[in-house]
């Protein structure tokens, strides 16, 4: 498998790649820029070279020049291989893979850095992102909700248990995701246990500095942050039915708040954050959700 026999194809492309070519050539100079900056001043393993230097590839490299890398990695975390079968699909060792793996992935992630589609990750930068919609003249409508990802069931009992789900049943991780209403991600919060609750990750990872309408389910029941217009559906209560007046609301709700169910499906076309990832070097499974979602 290889990028020359791929990019005239379009729907093999976006299948292999989960992007057109047009936006893979828009990613490919940024990503390009970053590969050779990194690389002349550490090596495909991480350790920091010696002496800076400029940085070529080898002749005899299974990926022997700089598209055919970005082809690679978006090929791994479009599909989720085994990396096995992801070697083998390139001509290379496991071995060789799973550095090239971790090598591109940080790579991939700075480039998008450098195109200024990294999304905030943390209170502060989140503030500007708010400040930046806020300049636009009218009061941001935001949506905020939790996404959980399957890990592999951790060997250690203590942590077996901090992984848990009890909605998933399954051992996990999750992600708190701001969006726009226009199914923009704004946010992505720190990755956390399965166990966490997402009212327990909005009280402790995020705030809403700006007067702003949120929209939200009913797992955020008393989440209500001073200068936000909170927009939830009506919970039913024990023994009692809604009118019809409170469920036509909560379909109108239900209608909006679903957009952010569409942002996050977006980020799940990447399917290594789809299915359970199978990597842990390197903070992999903490990082990764954040790259794909930019």
């Amino acid at each position: 498998m290889n990028y020359t026999d791929h990019k005239d194809n379009p729907q093999s492309f976006r299948s292999l790649t989960g992007m057109n070519h047009a936006q893979f050539s828009s990613l490919l100079p940024f990503f390009e820029a970053a590969h050779d900056d990194y690389l002349s001043e550490y090596e495909m393993t991480g350790k920091r070279r010696s002496n800076r230097r400029s940085f070529c590839i080898y002749k005899n490299s299974p990926l022997p020049d700089v598209s055919e890398r970005l082809f690679f990695i978006l090929v791994y975390l479009k599909n989720n291989p085994l990396q096995e079968y992801h070697a083998a699909s390139f001509g290379m060792g496991q071995k060789h893979c799973n550095t090239f793996v971790h090598c591109l992935t940080h790579i991939l992630h700075l480039s998008l850095e450098t195109m200024g589609l990294m999304l905030a990750q943390t209170d502060k930068e989140l503030f500007q992102r708010l400040c930046e919609l806020s300049k636009e003249g009218s009061e941001p409508v935001l949506l905020h909700d939790g996404t959980e990802r399957e890990i592999p069931r951790p060997v250690d009992y203590d942590e077996q248990k901090e992984k848990y789900s009890g909605k998933k049943k399954r051992h996990t991780v999750k992600n708190a995701v701001i969006t726009t209403v226009s199914c923009l991600i704004l946010f992505v919060s720190q990755t956390v246990s399965g166990k966490m609750h997402d009212k327990k990750m909005a009280d402790n990872m995020y705030s809403f500095p700006v007067p702003c309408t949120l929209y939200q389910d009913t797992r955020y029941q008393g989440y209500a942050p001073e200068g936000v217009t909170i927009i939830q559906p009506v919970k039913k209560s024990k023994g009692k039915e809604l009118s019809a007046r409170q469920k036509d609301f909560n379909t109108e709700v239900s209608r909006i708040r679903v957009r952010v169910e569409h942002a996050i499906g977006s980020a799940k076309v990447m399917r290594i954050v789809k299915d359970e990832c199978r990597l842990r070097a390197n903070s992999f499974v903490e990082r990764i959700f954040a790259t794909c979602a930019a």
